[in-house]
């Protein structure tokens, strides 16, 4: 089981981020005119996979079809979790750690050769933050003076930041890790850290097991890839309040487009 290969091509497009920074983003400063966002509501509070109390869930008598259809349902549709690993592809460790509240708030980072991009959603509007080394890796000197510890705030419609903002929507995110190159089987019923789980390989990899809790929701708690590298879903129903940056920190993407690069 291994997260499939669209999603990992948009881990490299993503971390490579030439897209609009160097068209626009090195030629004038906007200041953000929409005022501040409130925080995400907390997220509602439910039975975290793996706790004591939880009741079994029988999933492990399904397919395996069936367990990996509905591990991507529950987890897609989490009050809230966060998403940390790395994984490795054409040669580089590219690592995520994001923490959603539903579908419509989230916050983290993507990082790859010592580069990191900083995002944040609320709602339709998403902040990406990249770190002076990216800055500079693809626009130079002009792009870290003018953007240096700046939010560029897009918007999941914009195209020209689509790969990038993909991971700040839970559901794709999600989509992205739990597909199955080939046909999934099941393992063993293991102990996963204390938490009662069921394995699912994948015949489109060499290696690799998705484990799928067994009591409670039937959430995913760890893609274990091997040597490509692993993601754990973890802190399911824990509070996550994701706040809007400053405004004097934001440069609205929409007004350097208008201002024709």
């Amino acid at each position: 089981m291994r997260t499939n290969r669209t999603f990992r091509s948009a881990l490299v497009v993503s971390a490579a981020l030439g897209l609009t920074l160097t068209a626009t983003g090195c030629n004038s400063d906007s200041k953000d005119g929409s005022g501040s966002v409130r925080p995400a509501s907390p997220a509602t509070s439910v039975s975290p996979a793996g706790s004591p109390a939880a009741p079994a869930n029988g999933i492990e008598k399904q397919s395996a079809q069936k367990i990996l259809a509905a591990a991507r349902k529950a987890t897609a549709s989490a009050a809230s979790l966060r998403i940390k690993g790395q994984i490795k592809e054409g040669g580089q460790t590219i690592g995520l750690d994001f923490s959603y509240s539903g579908k419509q708030a989230a916050i983290g980072e993507l990082s790859m050769d010592g580069q990191r991009v900083a995002m944040t959603r609320i709602g339709s509007a998403v902040y990406v933050k990249p770190d002076d080394k990216f800055l500079q890796k693809i626009g130079g000197k002009g792009a870290v003076q003018t953007l240096s510890g700046k939010y560029l705030k897009t918007k999941p419609g914009d195209k020209d930041f689509a790969d990038i903002v993909t991971f700040t929507t839970l559901p794709k995110v999600v989509t992205g890790i739990l597909t199955a190159e080939g046909t999934p089987a099941k393992g063993e019923v293991a102990q996963l850290e204390g938490r009662p789980a069921i394995a699912l390989t994948d015949s489109g990899s060499d290696s690799g097991k998705l484990y799928v809790s067994t009591v409670g929701e039937p959430y995913a708690l760890r893609l274990d890839g091997g040597a490509e590298g692993r993601i754990d879903f973890l802190d399911y129903s824990k509070a996550v309040t994701v706040q809007a940056p400053p405004s004097n920190q934001v440069v609205d993407i929409s007004s350097l487009k208008g201002a024709g690069g």
